[in-house]
């Protein structure tokens, strides 16, 4: 075996170091242009920047209360909140929107038994607190109640949804 050093000598002519440029700015564009494509694949659509922050169950005396009797009537109260802007830089949200807040209720069996909507205007970073009253019916059926809220746009037949996630609480009826 030889013990001898090899030397590599590379010649970077100017020609070389073009193509080598032009190779690293295509390589770093590539890179950033899937970075990009990801983080708003990532990020909600413009057309969603609103979002509910809780829902809640009350007596009519503003008590929450997670239970209920026949016959009684339980205050639902949904806060509900306009971003201002996304963490992607480019999804600001300026003007104000107007929206329809979707009120369902179901029973223990999954049937829809109330359904009540109220509509407003919000601007961006603006918080809302909405509510609606159901009164239980004296023969409605005992268990597990579901509360669905959901935000849409303020014409419902053509309308979109600018929350579809929503939110959700349950009660009981005794």
């Amino acid at each position: 075996m030889s013990s001898e050093k090899k030397e590599i000598t590379i010649n970077l002519t100017t020609k070389r170091i073009l193509a080598l440029s032009i190779l690293t700015i295509i390589s770093f564009a590539a890179v950033w242009t899937y970075g990009m494509a990801l983080l708003a694949y990532w990020t909600p659509t413009p057309d969603l920047s609103m979002r509910v922050n809780s829902v809640n169950t009350y007596d009519t005396g503003d008590v929450a209360k997670m239970s209920f009797s026949r016959g009684s009537t339980t205050r639902i109260k949904a806060t509900i909140e306009m971003a201002t802007t996304y963490w992607v830089y480019y999804y600001y949200f300026v003007s104000s929107e107007s929206y329809r807040v979707i009120f369902t209720v179901t029973d223990s069996q999954n049937r829809p038994v109330y359904f009540s909507s109220v509509t407003g205007t919000i601007n961006p970073g603006q918080v809302k607190v909405h509510s609606v009253d159901y009164a239980i019916p004296a023969g409605a059926d005992t268990g597990t109640y579901t509360v669905k809220v959901y935000i849409w746009s303020d014409f419902l037949s053509s309308g979109e949804a600018l929350a579809p996630m929503g939110g959700s609480v349950t009660f009981t009826v005794t």
